[in-house]
């Protein structure tokens, strides 16, 4: 049986169902598809290169919602977050192989193949939407930090597109399943009014239906593992120091980690703007001056 979380029920008291499995269920104001309006056009990138099956099988079937076109890193670029490299030429290269178009990638960050891709590749009326994904790996709470699949997302809501980033997390990287949902996903998205400057972060938690709970709206929070650094043996005069990977014991309530870590496909509304109203407005109460010392001349 699917669990679905409401507030105030369930291990998830603050984390509300946000779709069935088997249907959309959240009302929200629909915008009907005007067929004048043109194809639906869909960028879709990620962190893990251009080779990775995570994106090969979603671009595939999201081609059954729109026109995909493909830019992602030439090679494995997680952890890179939002950076780019800026000052640095880009060389945009088609790859096909074995009778197959994978599309294009670069030699750069995600947030390189999104900016690129804004510039070179984008189609008559622009991109309606960027995906991002789907990565090898959860990118659920404060580790969307620094993934490189949410930071193109990101980089998508930058040129003031809607972006979605597909994470998956467990041990069996079988991406069949992600992507049909994330179809289904963006069919739904279609129909809606755009989420301009939102990034929608997506983590299923297992590869097949059955070993998913169900879907779940969460607030970005907390971690299901803690990355550090541990010393080793020298080489030489030199330390050497060796990623080091803990669980983490508690998820904050209501968090996306508490909503992934109960087998939830979990989705998290992001913004570009990071900014910190609450503090601002404290700020602005401090009185702060320019000078640092006296009175100044003048005055």
């Amino acid at each position: 049986m699917r669990r679905s979380w409401t507030p105030g029920v369930g291990p998830g008291a603050a984390v509300a169902l946000l779709v069935s499995l088997h249907g959309c269920t959240a009302s929200a104001p629909e915008a009907p598809a005007d067929p004048g309006e043109g194809p639906y056009h869909i960028l879709v990138t990620n962190d893990d290169g251009i080779r990775s099956p995570g994106i090969q099988q979603l671009a595939d079937a999201l081609r059954e919602v729109g026109e995909v076109t493909v830019l992602a890193p030439c090679g494995q670029r997680s952890g890179s977050s939002i950076s780019v490299q800026l000052g640095q030429g880009k060389r945009l290269r088609p790859i096909a192989d074995e009778g197959r178009d994978w599309g294009n990638c670069v030699d750069g960050t995600p947030a390189d193949a999104v900016m690129l891709a804004m510039e070179a590749l984008v189609p008559e009326g622009g991109f309606d939407l960027v995906v991002s994904g789907i990565n090898a790996g959860a990118n659920v709470g404060d580790l969307g930090h620094m993934s490189g699949t949410v930071g193109a997302a990101m980089a998508g809501a930058y040129y003031g597109v809607p972006s979605v980033a597909a994470s998956l997390g467990g041990n069996e990287m079988d991406f069949g399943y992600a992507a049909a949902f994330m179809a289904r996903f963006v069919e739904e998205l279609k129909r809606r009014p755009p989420l301009t400057g939102t990034v929608l972060s997506v983590n299923f938690p297992a590869a097949t239906e059955v070993g998913t709970a169900g879907v779940a709206l969460g607030r970005m929070g907390g971690s299901y593992i803690r990355f550090g650094y541990e010393e080793v043996e020298p080489d030489d005069d030199v330390r050497v120091f060796r990623p080091r990977y803990d669980p983490a014991e508690t998820h904050p309530p209501g968090s996306d980690t508490e909503a992934f870590m109960a087998g939830m496909i979990t989705i998290a509304p992001l913004r570009f703007d990071w900014t910190d109203e609450e503090l601002l407005r404290e700020l602005a109460e401090w009185g702060l001056d320019h000078r640092v010392g006296g009175e100044v001349e003048g005055k």
